[in-house]
């Protein structure tokens, strides 16, 4: 059988720290986002939601997403956390969206982006808490 998705093993540590990690990313983020620095906020973002959801995943599984290209991460999360994830999975894929955008090209990130990003992330984060508080 051919695994669907490339992932790693995480032990209770290891969620612990992405946990960890995910809420740093996410108060850099906040204080990016309060000083008008656009991409550093977007950046953050992407940073966070990607942490908190290996967190989530492995917890859930014991196992997080591992591939470089974080497209179908989204996916991952609803497959492992199931249909309780739905809007989770979308406020993900929203923000990973902007990761091409905001790591890859020149065009700088609006006020209008890094308040859609950071507005995603916080909802994401609400979501997390509740499956590993």
């Amino acid at each position: 059988m051919v695994k669907k998705y490339r992932t790693k093993k995480a032990g209770e540590s290891q969620v612990r720290q992405f946990k960890s990690k995910a809420l740093q990313y996410q108060k850099a983020m906040s204080l990016a986002y309060e000083s008008g620095l656009w991409d550093a906020a977007v950046s953050n973002a992407v940073h966070a939601v990607i942490l908190m959801a290996n967190a989530v995943t492995g917890r859930e599984s014991g196992e997080y997403y591992a591939d470089k290209d974080h497209a179908q991460a989204p996916e991952y999360l609803k497959e492992i956390v199931g249909p309780d994830a739905s809007k989770a999975k979308e406020q993900m894929a929203q923000v990973l969206n902007m990761k091409g955008m905001v790591e890859y090209e020149a065009r700088g990130c609006t006020q209008r982006d890094a308040a859609g990003a950071t507005k995603r992330v916080e909802r994401f984060f609400s979501w997390a808490e509740k499956v590993i508080p």
